[in-house]
């Protein structure tokens, strides 16, 4: 039973809140936190703060005790990511002195982050954490307190936060850390681990991406169904399928420029018939067209801009262009008559969108 001791309605949400709770806390540890019920209410995140349990859940519920449920399938995902997780930052430390500085276990996948030597290291890093995985070593959990913890090889050295008792995990003679989260009893019961991307991020840390378990299945059988797809699209074999791609992507290059080449050709025809049918507007050679057309981006190169303002209308959008009038001047005066257009703009090109008509623009020249 859990004992609701208040539910809270903050804006759209409803939290039920406990002293204590059997739902594990999101972000604690760096990993997610517990799905089920309370009731028949859902459980949509939990927080631990100010001393309690914040449950977030789906429908309002009077405060009192109920029967929960927790999702025993998610905490059995988040157990193989977690301990993958201990293994695979274990193994980067001892080929590559690579040491874990952050980790993040999320819903679709897990990072972490580590002290950039070298890309190098990965494919070794994940071909040894599998090889733990599959000799299937035991996963204890180690209670001790802080006075007793230099008996043990720590990989990470405990936080001087922390207090009285102190749960390690253990895997084997492999690994020992300590840690909050959920882990599995087996690392067999991991499966797989597979590293599916990487990234330079802040300073000198190197990101890396991977799923373990029944995610790292799906991710393989997903991948499988888009190579198949574009397979079949390709009309070729999937181990064909890279320089089949490769080709089409150096054909459709090839015809993009030779489509842009016709734009231009087909603009600079075009631009002898406006010139000659120019209205002038106070001196100004006033161009205007609306049109969504890839030839009108071609069009200033042909058209005498010293002379002229030029101004393209796509939907809702004002594309301005010219050398004779100050388009960033013209734009900041149609935008103080018009708080609602946005827009904004250098002096020979700039753009406005919003409800104006053409013959309004006309009106600031």
């Amino acid at each position: 039973m859990i004992n609701i001791i208040e539910v809270k309605k903050e804006k759209k949400n409803i939290y039920a809140i406990a002293k204590d709770s059997p739902f594990y806390p999101d972000g604690k540890g760096g990993q997610l936190g517990d799905r089920g019920k309370i009731g028949d209410a859902n459980v949509l995140f939990v927080e631990s703060k100010n001393d309690n349990y914040y449950h977030l859940i789906d429908k309002e519920i009077e405060p009192g005790e109920y029967e929960y449920e927790i999702d025993l399938n998610r905490r059995k995902d988040i157990a193989q990511q977690h301990t993958a997780q201990h293994i695979i930052s274990a193994v980067f430390e001892q080929i590559a002195d690579m040491d874990t500085l952050g980790f993040r276990v999320g819903e679709e996948y897990t990072t972490i982050d580590l002290n950039y030597k070298s890309e190098k290291y990965a494919e070794k890093a994940e071909r040894i954490s599998n090889e733990i995985i599959q000799k299937c070593i035991e996963v204890e959990e180690i209670f001790t307190t802080v006075d007793k913890i230099h008996e043990y090889n720590l990989r990470k050295p405990l936080s001087n936060k922390v207090k009285g008792t102190v749960r390690l995990i253990k895997i084997g003679d492999f690994d020992i850390n300590p840690c909050g989260g959920f882990h599995v009893k087996n690392t067999g019961e991991i499966g797989l681990i597979k590293i599916i991307d990487r990234e330079k991020i802040k300073g000198s840390l190197i990101r890396y991406y991977f799923v373990a378990g029944n995610r790292a299945l799906k991710d393989y059988s997903e991948r499988i169904k888009i190579t198949k797809t574009i397979s079949n699209l390709m009309t070729s074999k999937i181990k064909d399928t890279p320089e089949r791609v490769e080709e089409t992507i150096n054909k459709m290059k090839e015809y993009k420029s030779k489509y842009e080449k016709l734009n231009e050709k087909y603009a600079e025809l075009i631009a002898r018939d406006i010139i000659s049918n120019t209205e002038i507007v106070n001196g100004i050679k006033f161009i205007y067209l609306d049109s969504n057309e890839d030839f009108v981006s071609y069009l200033p190169k042909f058209l005498p801009m010293e002379e002229a303002i030029y101004i393209v209308k796509k939907e809702n959008r004002y594309e301005i262009s010219s050398k004779k009038v100050n388009c960033k001047e013209l734009i900041n005066n149609i935008k103080k008559d018009f708080p609602e257009i946005k827009g904004g703009g250098g002096e020979n090109r700039g753009s406005i969108i919003g409800n104006i008509s053409i013959e309004e623009i006309k009106k600031y020249l």
